[in-house]
């Protein structure tokens, strides 16, 4: 691909798939009402054959506010022959029939109302239903602006599938580990925004009843020796004098008592120990001895030992397990989300694009995109950073081929954001596959005065 080129309002070619790359402030939306101008003049295509997309709603009113008032400006220049706007002065003088220039301008402002300029979800909703044949869409689903209560059902029941079925040992360690309701929530809602993803490890999640079995062996064992020699072992570790009081200080010892007091008293189905139970380790009391003394030896402290390692192996099973249990939630609530939604007959903005992406892709995706394309002979897509991998993947299956005219305008430097879903890689994926890139290079929101008086402010400070 070339490299940059700087756009021309009025010499760069209509044709082939082209990036327009901005900042905020060049003049975007005033570029794309410049090229819906020249293609109803240059290409003659109809008002209804000129595809306008952006991202919300309310983008979208601006942009049809825009494109209806550059039309009326562009029948006052050709009316008076002239315009003090360059632009349209240049138009009106590149026009070889003031005219027909005119018809056709007169024309596209009394059918504005058939102008085809959408979100991306209206776009997609349009072609599902216009072409349900093609794409295998029901005509009277009815679309659902907020899924959350629907996800929600679907979590709370995985949720209740997996945790009241398994042991106290593991519910205990999943909610520490925030495995709520709330957490999967959010969890699910990233995966269905990038559907493309994919997950790392792929794993099931081991069968954990071999290490919940040590442990509680190990705890039992523990358990029995501290309440025969409680008492014993709290005054050993205090008063004994060979230990180092700056890791055994005498306070964090009667701390470190008491927790162990609480952990066999209330923590049978606690899989994790509390931050000081290794103290209690025969390894590690060894390593906390002044030069020259020997450690205490106590049963106590080898059970603890046998304790603190089962308890280590039992978190990294437990840690795989909730893992293995976070893979199966996206395939789970998945499938019972889209039983749900056949059940009901509904579909969510998300489902649109995957629908119709589904349908270019499938069996008869070549005729579908074929279809579009001769309804839409051009597409202009307004903010172009914020699309995703299945966003683009639409746009690329029917005007990445066939003649068709595309332009991508966006700013660059905010795809790396994530807004409304996007993803960088889309946008880079874009950058290698147009045949022209161009730039906007000059910011309409600044003046050389007004910089120059910013940088003498900030230059004194």
């Amino acid at each position: 691909m070339a490299d940059y080129r700087v756009f021309d309002p009025l010499e760069t070619p209509l044709e082939g798939a082209n990036l327009i790359e901005a900042s905020a402030g060049t003049g975007k939306t005033y570029t794309i009402t410049g090229l819906f101008l020249r293609l109803l003049l240059e290409k003659n295509l109809a008002l209804h054959q000129i595809l306008v997309v952006t991202f919300t709603e309310a983008a979208t009113e601006e942009l049809k506010d825009r494109i209806r008032s550059r039309i009326r400006q562009a029948i006052d220049a050709f009316s008076q022959g002239r315009s003090e706007e360059p632009f349209l002065d240049k138009l009106v003088r590149q026009q070889a029939s003031a005219d027909k220039a005119l018809t056709l301008l007169r024309d596209a402002l009394r059918s504005f109302d058939e102008a085809s300029i959408f979100t991306i979800h209206g776009f997609c909703r349009r072609m599902l239903h216009e072409n349900a044949f093609e794409s295998g869409s029901l005509f009277d689903t009815e679309l659902v602006t907020d899924p959350s209560a629907m996800i929600r059902e679907s979590v709370d029941d995985f949720w209740r599938h997996h945790l009241t079925t398994a042991s106290p040992l593991f519910v205990t360690y999943a909610l520490g580990s925030g495995f709520t309701t709330g957490e999967l929530m959010s969890l699910l809602q990233r995966r269905m925004n990038q559907p493309f993803l994919r997950i790392v490890p792929e794993e099931e999640g081991p069968d954990t009843g071999l290490q919940e079995k040590r442990f509680r062996e190990a705890f039992s064992k523990a358990l029995k020796v501290w309440a025969a020699s409680m008492e014993d072992i709290a005054r050993l570790l205090p008063s004994y004098e060979g230990f180092n009081r700056v890791s055994y200080s005498v306070p964090k010892v009667e701390g470190w008592l008491e927790e162990m007091e609480d952990l066999f008293t209330y923590g049978e189905n606690a899989a994790g120990l509390f931050p000081g139970f290794k103290k209690f380790c025969s390894g590690e009391i060894a390593k906390g001895m002044k030069k020259g003394f020997a450690p205490p030896e106590h049963p106590f402290f080898d059970r603890c030992e046998d304790l603190y390692q089962s308890s280590q192996d039992l978190e990294s099973a437990f840690r795989r397990r909730l893992l293995g249990l976070k893979v199966k939630l996206f395939k789970e609530v998945g499938e019972a989300l889209s039983k749900r939604k056949i059940e009901r007959n509904v579909q969510t903005f998300d489902d649109l694009l995957l629908k119709l992406l589904t349908a270019l892709e499938g069996k008869g995706g070549g005729d579908l995109a074929i279809a579009i394309r001769r309804k839409y002979r051009a597409a202009l897509i307004d903010e172009f950073q914020d699309t995703d991998p299945v966003q683009y993947a639409i746009f690329k299956s029917v005007f990445g081929r066939g003649g068709s005219i595309l332009f991508l305008v966006g700013d660059p430097k905010q795809s790396i954001y994530g807004f409304r879903g996007a993803d960088i890689f889309a946008y880079m994926e874009a950058v290698d596959q147009v045949d022209a890139r161009y730039t906007l290079t000059e910011n309409w929101r600044s003046d050389p005065e007004l910089i120059q008086s910013i940088n003498a402010l900030f230059g004194n400070v």
